[in-house]
């Protein structure tokens, strides 16, 4: 039915000084993800990447498309000779094809890329149509609201005709833009932080922040599940978890601290462990998933306390984004069922009945100096455990285990 797919980059053509390095790269990715399948063979243009199926499930090659960021669109394409009456026959069994319902009515849409064709888009357009109106009873043309839209693109190194674009990703190329650490808590908003941050190129690591007995075996199932769901998006298919241990820390800051700063406290510990595994493993940026307002430890006062304690930049991919909309993401890229489980991290463990919205920076230090965690966090960030995870390969964990408080 289809020969080969055409891909068309995304907002890499927007980066002229990097577009050779962007464009090398997405085709890298491209490759390599489909690489399961040998009997595909690819071509790369300067604006085009063509995927020739060669008898290849053309579904099955969408599917992995569908994962690959820095795509802007793609297309199953017939291929035919640059003459009129090539692009009119297999435009009639494609527009056939293709037709569903009450669809009667059509264009042609005609990209000149090739400008050794002698006539011009319109005039292109209007013949092409005019060769098939004849064919297909019943058929009407509709320049404005069309049930099907022939496009025939005419390139110097071939002419492709396709009624189907696909929506890409977008974004960057994965790997093109640096490292960053996200922040994991296992509920709805970080996975979609991470999801958008590796949309923009980011390598991803993930660093958990683990409280046992408070927390559960399936409360890290859970983390697990939602990394392997985004490793999907990445090159490799691989992601790797660091897991913190957090408990002793928490039980430091709910001894000594005003309970009113429980939150305040934690979260400022959590970026100075997060900071000093960036410098250690030379990351550029930290990504969480808060947005702005949603809880008391993400108004904009917490925000500016909590981010006193780094100097690495922190992203917040959905600090205006509403709720809803970061459902709607997460329900897209398959985690939101994952996070819903009823398992608690150690974001929900002692928290306060009334925190602290609007907290002072000189009160938030007077709270923090009394529970003296800096040894506790220098043994945290000693003992963190590193979990390789891969979206081939389901890693399970297997027992409670047995922690030290």
């Amino acid at each position: 039915m289809y020969d080969l797919i055409m891909v068309r980059y995304g907002e890499m053509t927007l980066k002229k000084k990097n577009y050779r390095q962007f464009l090398n790269k997405i085709a890298e990715n491209i490759v390599n993800k489909c690489k399961i399948y040998p009997e595909l063979t690819f071509r790369k243009t300067d604006y085009r990447f063509y995927i020739n199926l060669n008898g290849v499930d053309y579904n099955k090659v969408i599917d992995i498309l569908d994962t690959i960021v820095g795509l802007y669109s793609y297309s199953l394409c017939k291929k035919t000779e640059a003459n009129y009456e090539s692009i009119a026959e297999e435009g009639i069994k494609l527009i056939q094809e293709n037709f569903c319902g009450s669809s009667k009515t059509f264009k042609v849409a005609t990209n000149r890329g090739n400008k050794s064709f002698p006539a011009t888009s319109i005039e292109i357009s209007q013949e092409i149509a005019r060769r098939i109106l004849p064919n297909i009873e019943g058929l009407k043309v509709d320049v404005h609201h069309p049930d099907i839209t022939l496009n025939v693109d005419l390139r110097y190194e071939g002419t492709y005709i396709f009624v189907q674009t696909i929506k890409g990703l977008g974004g960057y190329p994965s790997g093109i833009a640096g490292k960053g650490l996200l922040m994991m808590s296992g509920g709805i908003d970080s996975p979609v932080a991470g999801f958008l941050t590796l949309r923009k190129g980011v390598n991803l690591t993930a660093i958990h922040y683990a409280s046992p007995p408070y927390t559960s075996g399936k409360a890290l199932q859970k983390v697990v599940d939602l990394l392997e769901k985004l490793a999907i998006y990445t090159t490799s298919g691989n992601i790797t978890l660091l897991v913190v241990p957090f408990t002793k820390i928490q039980n430091r800051i709910h001894e000594q601290a005003n309970q009113t700063y429980m939150v305040i406290l934690m979260r400022r510990a959590m970026y100075k462990i997060a900071s000093e595994v960036c410098r250690k493993q030379n990351m550029d940026i930290i990504i969480n998933g808060e947005s702005i307002g949603q809880v008391a430890s993400q108004t904009l006062e917490s925000i500016k306390v909590v981010n006193e304690v780094t100097n690495i930049p922190v992203i917040r991919p959905l600090a205006t984004y509403d709720k809803e909309e970061i459902v709607e993401i997460a329900r897209k890229i398959k985690t939101y069922d994952i996070s819903i489980r009823p398992y608690e991290d150690c974001c929900t463990v002692f928290v306060p009945e009334h925190p602290i919205i609007k907290p002072r920076i000189d009160h938030v230090i007077f709270e923090e100096r009394k529970c003296e965690l800096e040894p506790l966090i220098a043994e945290a960030i000693e003992n963190i455990e590193i979990i390789e995870l891969s979206c081939f390969k389901k890693y399970f964990v297997y027992q409670e285990e047995k922690f030290e408080i």
